[in-house]
């Protein structure tokens, strides 16, 4: 049955199996498409996405470019350049304030144009510092010439170094896009000089160069990095990269192999998809970088959507297969657990026929072969109970001779006496003793045994008078409502007298007692007689349980046989947890304990 319920639950698994297996391989094939699809798309999304940023920041350095020319033709400009003011700080104060306030707004479509934050001439090594007007002159001069602005290498053209603190103003913002700035340098020609006597100066804030991209960076979810031909940082969304003044060196080392077009990089263990552009006006590489599963999210999400619908279709499916599976398998399993109760013992554990026809059946068939089952043990084990009658009527005949022979020995010696009227009386037990002996079954009230005893004890009373003395005791046992073998009491109340007054001189007290302890019945008959020693105790244990006598004692009196024949029954019809037990002391006694269920009256022998 644990094999077929095995085999039913492998099929419906396999079943399962291949549903699901072919749908998740078609799911699986249509992501995989619809993955490179959407990825293709993306990467282009990426591609154009670079190319609009590249193209902001060109037109940005053009408008720059812009601004430088208008201002080199400008003549009211080369007036107020062309004079000299090492001693004259308060006309260079006015010419800085008015070129910056005046001048500087007369352009128009400069609104939005970077302007100039500084004018310096080499020659005459003066800073006309619009930014801060009262930074010192000398300090500028020394920044310019680390820089090498002047060189004449770099007529005419316009130069730009990378992300920097603005060394044009002593003013802080406390913010690393304000505060880091790209400057950019351009030696110009004039006419009127006849050569390239002025150097301009741009400060452009990292923030006016990341605005010009923001967004489109914000759109893509991308990190986008500016760097020069050097790697150099120029601007980035990574403001930890803007306030440090340089580029991750491990964005570095891909940028150099990232010409324009798209790429895979990996940068601190994730993958990224990478496109660069070149600027025309100022050969910056802009590097757009989307994590690879920001492409991937719309794609997976599609994917666990189909995933789910299948899933449930799935679901749906396992559950009719679940409910067909325990239609045939709850009675089944009642018929497993039934045939499981019967193998264990029990020959009642009937199920009732339930569920598909095929299993009815089957049902119905177990049942009668229950029955058949029942009908041989009983017939079996009836046999048996009438054999064991049989034993048990061979044990107790080993009795009533021995017995019989006693009371006729006593009640001869008794009418050796003289005119004695108790004589009727000690024929009246030896009757009554009898006729208890002869009646009923294998079991009798305990009461009735009792009774046994006492009218042995009335036989013996007349043989031995005071000199022995008899009780019973009953320990919250009522005699009337539990029974037990019949003539188990007598034979060890026997060995008592027999045994216990040889030599004694003082009265034989025999007490019988009865409690019960737990599921047990607890019987003692407790002697104050002469006792055993150990080798004399060890052989009576012996023969109690094999029933022999040793060849030395043939012609002594033993109780042998009669405690034998006890524990004989007691391990045949009272089951083997019951036992007897004999303990005695010389000079103080023995006591026989019977240790046997509890059975109540009317229980099925």
């Amino acid at each position: 049955m644990k094999a077929r319920g095995s085999s039913l639950r492998r099929r419906m698994l396999v079943a399962l199996l291949a549903c699901f297996v072919p749908m998740v391989a078609v799911i699986s094939l249509l992501f995989v498409r619809s993955f490179l699809t959407q990825r293709q798309a993306s990467v282009e999304a990426l591609r154009y996405g670079a190319e609009d940023i590249r193209v902001a920041l060109d037109r940005f350095a053009d408008g720059v470019y812009s601004v430088s020319d208008a201002f080199s033709t400008d003549e009211r400009l080369l007036e107020i350049l062309d004079r000299d003011y090492s001693a004259d700080p308060i006309g260079k104060q006015y010419a800085i304030t008015y070129t910056n306030n005046a001048l500087f707004e007369s352009y128009s479509r400069l609104v939005r144009q970077e302007r100039i934050g500084a004018i310096y001439m080499p020659a005459r090594r003066e800073v006309l510092d619009f930014r801060d007007p009262n930074q010192v002159t000398t300090l500028l001069v020394k920044r310019f010439e680390a820089l090498d602005v002047a060189n004449p290498d770099k007529l005419g053209r316009f130069f730009f170094y990378p992300l920097q603190k603005n060394f044009l103003s002593t003013e802080t913002y406390g913010e690393p896009r304000r505060d880091m700035v790209v400057l950019g340098s351009r030696r110009v020609y004039s006419a009127l000089k006849s050569g390239y006597p002025y150097v301009h100066i741009f400060a452009i804030e990292e923030q006016d160069i990341y605005d010009l991209y923001q967004y489109q960076a914000r759109r893509m979810g991308a990190a986008v990095y500016v760097l020069t031909e050097e790697g150099e940082l120029i601007s980035s969304t990574d403001e930890a990269a803007v306030a440090a003044g340089q580029a991750p060196a491990a964005l570095l080392e891909n940028a150099a192999a990232l010409d324009a077009g798209t790429d895979i990089v990996t940068l601190n263990g994730e993958r990224y998809n990478a496109a660069a552009a070149v600027c025309h006006s100022t050969d910056w590489k802009v590097l757009v970088l989307v994590p690879n599963r920001e492409l991937m999210a719309s794609a997976l999400s599609l994917y666990v959507q189909i995933l789910g619908v299948v899933l449930f279709c799935l679901a749906v499916f396992a559950l009719l297969i679940w409910h067909f599976y325990r239609r045939f398998m709850d009675p089944l399993a009642r018929l497993e657990q039934a045939m499981r109760q019967a193998d264990a013992g029990d020959l009642k554990a009937y199920v009732k026929p339930q569920g598909p026809a095929e299993v009815v059946r089957m049902m119905e068939g177990y049942n009668a072969m229950l029955d058949s089952l029942r009908t041989g043990i009983e017939q079996q084990m009836a046999m048996q109970r009438r054999r064991q009658d049989l034993e048990m009527q061979v044990l107790m005949s080993q009795i009533n001779p021995h017995f019989l022979y006693n009371t006729l020995e006593s009640i001869v010696w008794k009418a050796g006496e003289a005119g004695r009227p108790d004589i009727g009386k000690l024929a009246s037990s030896l009757g009554k003793l009898y006729r208890l002996s002869i009646s009923g079954g294998l079991f009798v009230p305990l009461e009735q045994e009792l009774e046994h005893v006492q009218m042995y004890m009335n036989i013996q009373r007349s043989r031995y008078g005071n000199k022995v003395d008899y009780e019973v005791r009953l320990h919250g046992v009522d005699p009337d409502q539990v029974e037990v073998l019949k003539l188990i009491l007598q034979p060890i109340v026997e060995n008592s007298l027999l045994y216990g007054m040889e030599g004694l001189d003082h009265t034989l007290r025999i007490r019988v007692a009865a409690w019960r302890r737990g599921e047990k019945l607890l019987l003692t008959v407790t002697d104050n007689g002469v006792g055993m020693d150990r080798a004399a105790l060890a052989r009576l244990r012996d023969q109690i349980v094999h029933g022999r006598k040793p060849r030395a004692e043939a012609n002594y009196r033993s109780t042998g046989i009669g405690l034998h024949n006890i524990g004989a029954r007691l391990r045949l019809y009272a089951g083997s947890s019951s036992c007897i037990r004999v303990q005695s002391k010389p000079q103080f006694g023995t006591r026989v304990t019977l240790e046997l269920p509890w059975r109540a009256i009317g229980t099925e022998s």
